[in-house]
């Protein structure tokens, strides 16, 4: 794979901007009403004791996350902000398109599953879209990648 080679991706640069504008908004309404302090276990996910989920995830949710919901509450918060601004720039797009496609399978595996219907299906398009990204790198299109790309180039070519 060669990260320096010039793309042409820009019809994923404009999902990568759209998914990234999703994400972005969406830790931004978590920061105004103050997420991380709420009942959102209570919301997001409902009571996980009578839900069907992955007995293994259940037990992640139940002995670690329950416990820890303000921590968690930032690491999503945060998390949403991040990766999303990254991918409205197109900075560290790869990357940042892993750390999304870890946290939106969290999301999968916990309110998604638990719901099912469009949730479900919702969140299945944004994990497609963020592997997609992790492949492509659509940063180089677009985006700040390609002129941290660009950079590195020159510099490994001016000191051979």
């Amino acid at each position: 794979m060669n990260l320096r080679e010039r793309t042409y991706l820009w019809y994923i640069a404009v999902l990568r901007i759209y998914v990234g504008y999703y994400l972005f908004f969406q830790g931004i309404g978590k920061f105004r009403h103050n997420f991380p302090k709420g009942d959102w276990i209570g919301r997001q996910i409902g009571d996980i004791a009578s839900l069907d989920l992955y007995p293994w995830y259940k037990a992640f949710l139940q002995n670690y996350v329950v416990p820890r919901s303000e921590l968690f509450g930032y690491l999503v918060m945060i998390g949403e902000i991040a990766v999303g601004a990254c991918l409205l720039c197109g900075l560290f797009t790869r990357l940042s398109a892993l750390v999304g496609l870890v946290m939106l399978v969290n999301y999968y595996l916990g309110p998604g599953t638990a719901r099912g219907g469009y949730l479900l299906a919702h969140q299945q398009l944004y994990i497609i879209a963020l592997a997609i990204f992790v492949l492509a790198g659509p940063g180089r299109t677009l985006g700040l990648d390609a002129l941290l790309s660009r950079g590195a180039g020159a510099k490994g070519k001016g000191s051979k």
